[in-house]
């Protein structure tokens, strides 16, 4: 079948040039903007039966009009002084305004202004509670501490600092929060350098700072977080692709020294890529795919490393069959012939793998599985046939300026004798260098890979050992200059760690309502005491509920309402803590002691779950509990991936497997593969907690909680991707040499070709290091060393030495059981 896609190739090479140019054309003019058609959020990935979703659900059902999902915290703090925020009447230069005066009169409006409501009123505009949730403005409501009932809940308890709430109806993973967050932050930038006009008592007018002197204005909350994300997500992208190009271009020159030569493999590739992502933009705005915003990444690194590799491959067998004396049109058909099956099995074992994440249950992984295999197929298919076609197009000029043909003996034509390592290659070096190892693994193979295993084992046992020892930080993914990062260690120095991510509660009784006169209410009382009693076992650092709407602990500042207040303040407070729509429905809002993002959150939530049900008086034991808020859906993802770990992992062993033995037709020879290419991911894991743990002992929360899946789907795939070539370049020397030795020659002449893909597809993942996430730099690290780990140590020595213990018979039966006279090599010609 090659041998024909090569013939045709040699026959209309132009023709296909002109149609991957032409289709690359069209894709431009149709394809939408990739922006337009990706999805933002992180908790709507998840599955819809998840209980934090149905919970939100639940919430939005019985408070129509609160849907709120997200905030953005103005804080305001008095760094210049001990005594906490100064009000009007403790100032005695006429010319100051107090602190608490500024924030009232001056900052607050003017955002209510910045964001779109009235400035005059307390309300969101009535026409925007009209209509439907969707098309609400994105702020549900402003609050703060003039808020009547609410206040002191935003006053923090040193009387330092203040917080203006913006309540947001988009998750915080969401584009569409960040005008907001952006007018906030202008409003902040412009309030800091403005004056007011003072007239003294003499008359004269003198202009004055608008913020008083040694008051800090920062920005924060969990929308804040989300739009640095997003941001960074962009930048990242863009920082990897940029250097990823770089990258191999640079990798590619020092490989052939031939820059022709190292173009075809970055036009190839490139060309992919943008294909790929328009044909993924049109599908996904028809509606038959799904993007998450921040794949494109994950696509373009996958892609470009494996591109590349296809490609370096064609290239050094079309070099070799030029080195034997062959024309242009036959090397071409000729090499297609030989690495064409090898190259397209490679590929189908990268997607397989890859492509089992379609059946994970968190959407964020199946659209990755989806998109990257996608983008596997479209680079498969431009190296087998773009990629020659541009060949035969630069015909000898490919090689410039090296045009000689002349064969090297001992480079096997695996790798271009067009390269930097010419000189070596002179004097036999690299050749002796494989054959060494070769040498080496024939004579002591036992004793090779016992020392092989034993150097990765240490770092395999810290892989398993803190394999769920994963981060879900929102502030450990950032870096410390993003403006949220900085704006929420200025509100955990004056309130709770969980106030940038409340917890609520909703408690839906069959029978009893919680109105003033219902028989729910007393209930409520009840239960608001069991968890006042308990917080401190239940990590709770505030609680607010119908009956205790300012807050317990209570606020040393908290004041009761006059009479004249009161009925305003018990109507609000009526609205907030029990719904319109069903009196049988109330809210208990949370604020955890802890980060509603951190890992032991997650444990304190689900302890808290537990508890609740037994703090519930006997009034309430009928109700349903429904928990909404970051820590629950936090804990809700941590479920679903875990699971989706699982389930991928064993998709993904399964079918490499299977693969693999229709390959080779020897079945304990490819789960030895599958189980070293397994181990080298275990080594790769603890390497990569080991040197992050290292450069940060104390601020070190784990790996980010999308490396294992990541790295296992690809590291697996690819490793046996590079022991598929070998595995065809023995079969392949076995029929000249015989088993033993046919292993070590087929090691000597893959030894170059394979170890450049690797470098490269290293190279390719050290890309994601350019990007300012987290996560996105632990990922990068992790795949890297995992390609160079497969690429000069699984590859090398852990493969080769198995099979030369296997087939010289120093197993003993135990080789026989393992598969060593499967496919026996003839007697004429074995060792």
């Amino acid at each position: 079948m090659f041998e024909k896609l090569g013939q045709f190739i040699v026959g209309w090479w132009r023709s296909i040039l002109v149609a991957w140019v032409a289709l690359l054309v069209i894709l431009f003019g149709i394809a939408p903007n990739w922006d337009d058609v990706v999805q933002d959020g992180e908790f709507a990935f998840l599955p819809a039966d998840s209980e934090s979703r149905l919970a939100e659900a639940a919430f939005a059902e019985a408070f129509p009009d609160d849907v709120q999902t997200s905030e953005v915290f103005v804080v305001i703090r008095r760094t210049s002084n001990t005594t906490g925020l100064i009000a009007a009447e403790d100032i005695d230069d006429e010319e100051r305004i107090g602190d608490w005066e500024f924030v009232s009169d001056y900052l607050a409006p003017r955002i209510r202004l910045a964001v779109g409501f009235d400035e005059d009123s307390d309300e969101p505009p009535e026409a925007d509670a009209a209509k439907p949730v969707e098309e609400r403005l994105v702020v549900q409501d402003i609050k703060g501490f003039w808020t009547p009932g609410f206040g002191t809940q935003f006053m923090s308890f040193d009387n330092a600092a203040t917080l203006v709430k913006i309540e947001l109806r988009n998750e915080f993973l969401n584009n569409a929060n960040r005008e907001v967050i952006s007018a906030v932050e202008d409003l902040l930038n412009d309030i800091r350098y403005e004056k007011r006009k003072v007239t003294k008592a003499d008359g004269t007018t003198v202009q004055k700072p608008l913020v008083p002197p040694g008051l800090d204005l920062a920005i924060s909350g969990n929308a804040t977080f989300g739009r640095d994300i997003l941001k960074a997500q962009v930048d990242s992208g863009k920082a990897t692709e940029h250097w990823t190009r770089i990258l191999v271009v640079i990798l590619l020159l020092i490989i052939y020294r031939a820059p022709i030569l190292a173009l075809i493999p970055l036009l190839t590739v490139s060309l992919a890529t943008e294909i790929t992502r328009k044909l993924l933009s049109i599908l996904a705005d028809a509606g038959w795919v799904d993007l998450f915003s921040g794949i494109d990444p994950y696509v373009t690194v996958v892609v470009y490393g494996a591109g590349v590799d296809y490609c370096l491959f064609l290239i050094a067998r079309y070099k070799e069959e030029l080195d034997r004396g062959a024309t242009m049109n036959e090397a071409i058909t000729s090499s297609m012939s030989r690495v064409g099956a090898a190259i397209t099995a490679s590929a189908a074992t990268v997607m397989c793998g890859i492509g089992m994440m379609a059946f994970a249950e968190f959407g964020k992984f199946q659209q990755a599985g989806i998109a990257i295999t996608f983008g596997l197929g479209i680079v498969l298919l431009a190296s087998l046939t773009f990629t020659p076609a541009f060949l035969r197009l630069f015909g000898k000029w490919a090689f410039w300026p090296n045009f000689s043909n002349e064969r090297i003996e001992g480079a096997g034509g695996w790798v271009s004798p067009s390269s930097l390592m010419d000189s070596i290659r002179d004097r036999n070096l690299l050749r002796a260098g494989w054959g060494k190892v070769g040498q080496l693994l024939q004579d002591r193979p036992g004793t090779i890979w016992v020392l092989a295993m034993l150097s990765l084992l240490p770092f395999a046992i810290v892989g398993v050992m803190f394999f769920s020892e994963l981060s879900y930080g929102l502030l450990t993914e950032l870096p410390e200059t993003a403006p949220s990062v900085r704006g929420t260690l200025a509100v955990q120095n004056h309130f709770p760690d969980g106030e940038v991510g409340p917890l609520s509660v909703l408690v839906r009784h069959p029978t009893k309502e919680f109105t003033l006169k219902g028989e729910g209410r007393e209930g409520i009382k009840k239960l608001t005491a069991n968890l006042y009693a308990m917080r401190d076992e239940l990590r709770i650092a505030k609680l607010r509920t119908w009956t205790s709407p300012t807050g317990l602990p209570e606020h040393p500042k908290a004041k009761k309402p006059g009479l004249a207040k009161m009925s305003v303040v018990r109507f609000r407070v009526f609205r907030i803590f029990v719904s319109k729509t069903d009196p049988k429905a109330t809210r208990i809002d949370v604020i955890p002691i802890d980060d509603p993002f951190s890992r032991d959150s997650i444990a304190s939530f689900n302890d808290f779950q537990t508890k609740f049900s037994e703090a519930l008086p006997d009034e309430l034991k009928d109700a349903e509990v429904s928990f909404v808020g970051a820590t629950a859906s936090v804990a809700d993802l941590k479920t679903v991936t875990d699971r989706d770990q699982v389930r991928i992992d064993v998709l993904v062993l399964v079918g490499v497997f299977l693969i693999l033995v229709a390959l080779l037709r020897r079945p304990m020879v490819s789960l030895y593969l599958i189980v070293s290419v397994f181990f080298s991911y275990l080594a790769t894991l603890g390497l990569t907690f080991t040197v992050y743990y290292l450069m940060d002992p104390t601020g070190f929360a784990g790996l980010d909680w999308k490396v294992p899946i990541f790295l296992f789907t690809i590291l697996i795939a690819v490793g046996e991707d590079y022991n598929i070539f070998l595995m065809t370049r023995i079969d392949e020397e076995s029929v000249k040499h015989g088993r033993v030795k046919g292993i070590t020659v087929a090691l000597e002449k893959t030894g170059s070709i394979i170890s450049s893909c690797g470098i490269i597809m290293a190279g390719t993942f050290a890309s994601l290091l350019a990007g300012s996430l987290v996560g996105m730099d632990q990922l990068g690290f992790a795949l890297a060393s995992g390609v160079l780990l497969d690429t000069f140590v699984v590859r090398p020595i852990l493969v080769p030495a198995y099979l030369i213990l296997l087939h010289s018979g120093r197993l003993g039966r135990l080789g026989d059981f393992l598969g060593a006279n499967v496919d026996p090599v003839p007697p004429a010609t074995a060792d």
